[in-house]
């Protein structure tokens, strides 16, 4: 008695876990069957505005070089307390090559950035626009390393930021 009780579970159980494995399968056609047309009418469109075949298109090739470690530098104030500067910086290129660059010459950038950044104004940084003349200060030191390898870079993006 108790057997068939045990072979009645086991084939309830049997046939729901096969009722739960299709559906996860037919729930994954349909996602790939929607991914694909999905995909597929953006391409046609994009061929229709540029008037531009699929290999012609030309893909984004942005890189992006993230440093790990924030740079805190102290800083120049006119009221004569001590402040600090915390800030955290990804530098954007046209491709690999600038990532490449910059990690060949991290020590002497990581050196000129903590340089400028030593030598600021704590009052003109909490400003707009104190901190726009910064970002393209940094831009400009970095381009200036790089540029010894025939790399150009974007920008420097500031990714965090905090003055104490």
């Amino acid at each position: 008695m108790a057997d068939d009780n045990e072979g009645g579970k086991n084939k309830k159980l049997l046939l729901i876990g096969g009722a739960v494995v299709g559906a996860a399968i037919l729930l994954a056609l349909a996602v790939g069957a929607t991914l694909y047309f999905l995909d597929r009418d953006s391409d046609e469109d994009g061929e229709r505005r540029t008037g531009l075949g699929r290999s012609e298109v030309q893909l984004n090739t942005a890189s992006y070089y993230i440093f790990e470690d924030a740079f805190v530098t102290p800083l120049v104030s006119s009221d004569r307390r001590q402040r600090f500067l915390q800030v955290s910086l990804a530098i954007k290129g046209d491709s690999r090559d600038v990532t490449r660059s910059i990690e060949t010459h991290m020590p002497r950038i990581k050196n000129n950035l903590n340089r400028l950044f030593t030598g600021q104004d704590y009052q003109t940084l909490q400003t707009p626009e104190g901190k726009l003349q910064l970002q393209i200060s940094a831009a400009e030191v970095v381009q200036d390393i790089v540029s010894r390898d025939g790399v150009r870079i974007d920008e420097v993006l500031i990714t965090d930021f905090v003055l104490q």
